[in-house]
């Protein structure tokens, strides 16, 4: 049957929503379309920002999609790193909340707690975990709790985006270490991640949107201004070289060198301030797991020579994902969401208790509407070709009766009724002449026709074997003679040794040989007479 699924991943950023739109069929997942809409800030008194947002996005472009994929931000749960004197998973699950108790501001009976373990040693393992207040997955889970839109799953940020390194590892990702960093508007996500698992994330409190009101302040100029101006930089703004690039854009947008100058240098600041957080975290890890690449995202990656600068004051590898085949670093966190679906280490939230009992929605037979569908035509199909398979069978069935009953009375003779079978009547009749012939080998103490025809025919070579053609089978008394043709002269001799093996026939001789003219195939004819052998009287 038919097999397919299609699934909106939602990116909600602290600037912009991101949607990626994926298909899947067979097992083969494409992405359909892509979307994005700049973030609406609500005032207090006029709603939950997030669900105005989300809505708002699904009904601007996917109105029609019902199946959805959200993540929480890593601003909105605590994350741990933990390391648990305990080698098993069972263990370690069991044990989490104890040990996370002490680490976050709320009591456990108010939070969800999910746990990942990325190394498992001889006497300890090391456990990142995700911490979530029920008030988060509240706001989280309102949206889709009435009507037909249905949340399959419910992540975070940070771990869908190791989710793109996860899945690659050893295959087109070969570095043991490596790092992850998502440049946001307000925030940034840095990951640390050790053959192939996320160890460590934390977030990085700078993004684009400082740039763009530094932008707005240092030109006087409104935010979207700012926003379009700080879009155009298409040069370098790491290097003192002037490009004709960048004189263009100060007379395009009428900026004085002073201006640009400040901008500049708070832009390099900016980036120096999250290497330098990202250089914190690195200088904690053991000498031999230091990184050897760092994988950039985000609108905020999109400056020209940032991963220049990174590689030279990181002195590691750095790349963007289009090895990956995802050519828009904004829509990373998008697709690593769907990837991360896709998965099968996941961290969701939809499976905590609390989830459950609030998401009403997590069952719905409309999401199955497609499914149901083909199953029934499935099963309509199903039923149309056996009942015409029925009816076939029953033509055939008395098709071949009806021969049957002619191959009966030419052969056996006589007239049955369309109600009797007639292999069973002529099973009967052979069975009673066979009874016949039994009484009369034993009155006349000499083999029976039947089973000297049975006995030739079981020695005789098979006609795939040796082709032959039998012209005429003489039994008179205690002597049998066959005519018949075969294609070369040694071919006889292979019969007359075949019929030698019977312990019934004696005296075999082969007369009359000779070679037919004018024909090509069975051209040579012969006679075979032998002897039948009469048993001896019982004493």
């Amino acid at each position: 049957m038919l097999s397919f699924d299609q699934y909106l991943a939602i990116d909600y950023g602290s600037t912009f929503l991101k949607g990626v739109l994926f298909k899947k069929v067979l097992g083969k997942i494409t992405i359909l379309r892509t979307e994005t809409l700049s973030v609406v800030e609500l005032n207090e008194n006029e709603g939950d920002p997030f669900e105005y947002n989300i809505v708002r996005f699904i009904q601007s472009f996917f109105p029609e999609e019902t199946n959805f994929l959200i993540n929480l931000g890593i601003q909105n749960l605590f994350v741990r790193d933990l390391s648990i004197p305990l080698i098993t998973e069972k263990a370690i699950k069991e044990v989490l909340p104890f040990e996370v108790e002490n680490l976050v501001p709320y009591p456990m009976e108010e939070l969800e707690v999910i746990g990942k373990t990325w190394r498992i040693g001889k006497e300890a393992s090391e456990v990142i975990s995700f911490n979530v207040h029920h008030s988060e997955l509240n706001r989280a889970l309102k949206p889709f709790i009435k009507g037909d839109l249905h949340l399959n799953c419910l992540s975070l940020d940070s771990f869908v985006l190791s989710s793109l390194v996860s899945k690659n590892y050893n295959i087109l990702i070969k570095e043991k270490s490596i790092l992850q960093l998502d440049i946001g508007g307000k925030y940034s996500i840095f990951n640390i991640l050790y053959e192939g698992k996320l160890r460590h994330t934390r977030q990085i409190y700078m993004g684009g949107e400082e740039i763009t009101e530094e932008i707005a302040r240092v030109l006087k100029v409104d935010t979207p201004r700012a926003e379009e101006i700080k879009h155009s930089i298409d040069f370098s703004m790491f290097s003192d070289l002037v490009s004709e690039s960048e004189s263009k854009f100060l007379t395009r947008f009428s900026i004085s060198p002073v201006s640009y100058k400040n901008i500049k240098k708070f832009i390099q600041t900016k980036f120096e301030s999250i290497v330098h957080e990202m250089e914190n975290s690195i200088f904690s890890l053991p000498e031999n797991e230091r990184p050897e690449l760092l994988l950039l995202s985000g609108g905020g990656s999109l400056f020209v020579d940032l991963t220049e600068l990174m590689q030279s004051r990181l002195g590691i590898a750095v790349s963007r994902y289009e090895f990956l085949g995802i050519d828009d670093p904004t829509l990373v966190t998008a697709v690593a969401t769907g990837v991360h679906y896709e998965s099968r280490s996941q961290v969701d939230f939809l499976g905590t208790g609390f989830a459950k009992r609030i998401n009403t929605n997590s069952f719905r037979l409309s999401a199955f509407k497609s499914h149901l569908a083909l199953i029934s035509i499935s099963l309509l199909l199903l039923l149309g070709v056996f009942v015409i398979g029925i009816i076939l069978d029953n033509r055939k069935i008395a098709a071949n009766k009806k021969i049957l009953v002619e191959k009966y009375k030419i052969g056996i003779g006589g007239e049955i009724s369309e109600e009797d079978d007639p292999l069973m009547i002529a099973a009967s009749k052979l069975k009673a002449e066979k009874k016949k012939t039994e009484i009369y080998r034993l009155f006349l103490s000499q083999e029976s026709i039947l089973d000297l025809l049975n006995e030739a025919t079981e020695q005789f070579p098979s006609s795939e074997v040796l082709p032959f053609v039998l012209d005429q089978f003489n039994f008179d008394e205690n002597e049998i003679q066959i005519y018949g043709r075969v294609n070369e002269f040694g071919e006889i001799g292979i019969i007359q040794a075949a019929l030698e093996k019977s312990e019934k026939f004696t005296n075999i001789q082969v007369l009359n040989k000779r070679l037919i003219t004018g024909v090509n195939k069975y051209k040579v004819s012969f006679k075979i007479k032998m002897d039948i052998v009469i048993p001896k009287d019982e004493p």
